[in-house]
């Protein structure tokens, strides 16, 4: 037989629902449904998976990443890549770009994935693009931004994590 108790966050509202880990009465309104069943908001508590998480030395060492890497790659892009960011060359620029702000935020970040990182890597990808707008004239810089476009959709692609 059902028995009928107060729920112990409300304690007003009466509940034949426990949470299927402690026991303990919800009413519909504080139950949270997980995968296993009902469970109460203490039981319920889920964690994200440890490879979305950055902790604080991660992400510094990812921010420091994207700008000492987007200035390097600006400069490289500037002065040795530049000829290749027109048409269809820029592609591989874009590739290019992707790759090593890929590989940055695996070194910085030890693997990690998410937004957080693909936001890094991004970042990174529009410092160096920034790099080219400073010093070149914004018609010429403009194609500059296919391959900077590129790029970011090339990281997105890889450290997404999904």
């Amino acid at each position: 037989m059902v028995q009928v108790v107060q729920c112990a966050r409300d304690p007003e509202v009466e509940t034949a629902l426990r949470c299927s880990r402690c026991e303990t009465p919800i009413c519909p309104k504080c139950l949270v449904q997980t995968p296993v069943g009902a469970r109460c908001r203490d039981c319920a508590k889920i964690l994200r998976n440890p490879i979305y998480t950055l902790n604080t030395p991660q992400l510094i060492r990812g921010v420091l990443a994207a700008v000492i890497g987007g200035a390097i790659m600006g400069a490289i892009w500037y002065f040795v890549l530049l000829p290749f960011t027109y048409g269809f060359l820029s592609i591989f620029v874009g590739a290019g770009l992707a790759w090593v702000f890929t590989k940055l935020m695996n070194f910085a970040t030890g693997l990690k994935r998410g937004p957080t990182v693909v936001a890094l890597a991004s970042a990174g990808i529009l410092i160096a693009w920034g790099i080219q707008l400073a010093f070149l004239p914004l018609r010429i810089a403009l194609y500059g931004l296919i391959a900077a476009g590129i790029g970011i959709y090339l990281a997105y692609q890889n450290l997404r994590g999904v």
